[in-house]
């Protein structure tokens, strides 16, 4: 135990000098071997890092990566607000309503809340400001809005979730849509009153009237994307693809409406290949240093030193349960998810099943929490690109507009380990 604590500290060391995530974990992991392992445990490094990417399964990684790519230069996104708008301009704050449901809808095809934040951004907060919304409330909902891209499926901290912990993707998958549909009624709800009570908008600000036939001609806006999602998600869910196979049918998708679009050339898709095969390298070296290193505490027996170390404790299960995510809280503030699901899920992983949770909701909790990740200073990376969807904005305006809406995640929160079936029900 004593070599893993040496571990952790040489590991946070080296993310405290800006060590990329990746050669940290590898870093870490050759001192640890080195200095508490043996020749035999170096030796197992490359079959861990071949096991650790041989996996059929992540072949959906950088399949819908790809997918997430194609569809940034579309112009889907421009296409689904302006349909959306059109059923929700005419209710009190329908404009910012329209920013939350169509993070959701493009969530559904981007898989992170950064892509989700970049293209309904860019189309959602300046033309909100111009519509009589502050600041604060115009990028306050759509970054806090983007983190809808982590919770519903296609997630890429799901995917990678499921790899570590083997849990079902499919079932990761299925158990993040009530979740999801929870926040986005919250965030809706909480826009409605607000915008009723005058916080958030000019009072002056005018509401657009849009008659049924404009309404019925917002579905071949949207009828593609609604496609696209059904076709990827639903195959999963009915248990005709597997994740990897619904995500190259998303790719060919994406391709056909880039193409119905006129928006498929050679510079574009050639940008998107460059771009898709750059992050998936990077979640790829961040996923072998995180197995690397989890190797390392297994040989240390850190994570059965943890469970024996909580449960003799004395606490109560759901006391360990608030320090797991405080400590996920803290930890979202300086680390990007995916790494820090990586890094720690090899540790407390064990200590989760020992103290009887179910890994399915504990995941979808955990996501939930790490949605704050993306909207918290100072690495909260959702902040930065709605600040720089509207020139002149500050940083602290961006954070007082998301403020509200943490605060719906953690009563979210709460409901989902109140009433766990809420997770679970539709995968039993």
């Amino acid at each position: 135990m004593t070599g893993g604590i040496v571990a952790l500290i040489l590991l946070l060391g080296f993310v405290f000098f800006a060590v990329p995530i990746g050669f940290a974990l590898s870093g870490a992991t050759l001192a640890g071997l080195l200095a508490f392992g043996d020749a035999g445990a170096l030796t197992a490094l490359s079959n861990i890092s071949w096991g650790a990417t041989s996996e059929f399964v992540l072949t959906a990684v950088p399949l819908f990566i790809l997918m997430s790519e194609i569809i940034s230069f579309t112009g889907i996104g421009r296409d689904l607000f302006l349909a959306i708008e059109r059923w929700l301009g005419r209710l009190p704050g329908g404009l910012a309503m329209t920013g939350v449901v169509a993070c959701a809808a493009f969530g559904a095809v981007a898989g992170t809340g950064v892509g989700v934040a970049a293209v309904i951004g860019g189309v959602a907060i300046p033309e909100m400001v111009r519509r009589g919304y502050t600041r604060e409330m115009s990028t306050g909902t759509v970054a806090a809005s983007s983190a809808l891209g982590m919770i519903i499926p296609p997630s890429l901290p799901l995917i990678l979730y499921g790899v570590v912990t083997e849990t079902p993707i499919a079932d990761l998958f299925l158990a993040g849509l009530v979740p999801g549909a929870l926040i986005i009624a919250a965030f809706c709800l909480y826009i409605m009153v607000a915008v009723s009570l005058g916080h958030g908008i000019e009072p002056d600000a005018p509401r657009p009237r849009f008659t049924w036939a404009e309404r019925l001609a917002s579905i071949r806006l949207a009828g593609p994307t609604v496609v696209l999602i059904v076709a990827v998600i639903g195959s999963i869910y009915a248990g005709i693809a597997t994740p990897t196979e619904a995500a190259a049918v998303g790719v060919i998708g994406a391709l056909l409406l880039a193409a119905v679009s006129g928006k498929l050339n050679w510079p574009a898709f050639r940008t998107a290949l460059v771009n898709a095969t750059r992050t998936s390298c990077m979640v790829m070296f961040v996923l072998i240093g995180a197995m690397l290193f989890g190797y390392l505490l297994g040989l240390l027996r850190v994570p059965q030193g943890l469970s024996d170390w909580v449960l003799h404790m004395g606490l109560s299960r759901w006391a360990v349960f608030a320090l797991l995510m405080a400590a996920y809280f803290v930890l979202g503030m300086f680390l990007e998810v995916t790494s820090i699901i990586l890094i720690t899920m090899p540790i407390v992983y064990p200590t989760i099943i020992k103290l009887g949770f179910d890994p399915v909701w504990f995941a979808m909790v955990l996501i939930v929490n790490m949605s704050f990740a993306v909207i918290t200073p100072p690495v909260g990376l959702c902040l930065y690109v709605a600040k720089s969807c509207l020139p002149g904005t500050s940083i602290s305006q961006v954070v007082r507009g998301t403020l509200p809406f943490m605060g719906l995640l953690a009563v979210v929160i709460v409901v989902l380990c109140l009433f766990p079936e809420l997770v679970t029900g539709f995968i039993r």
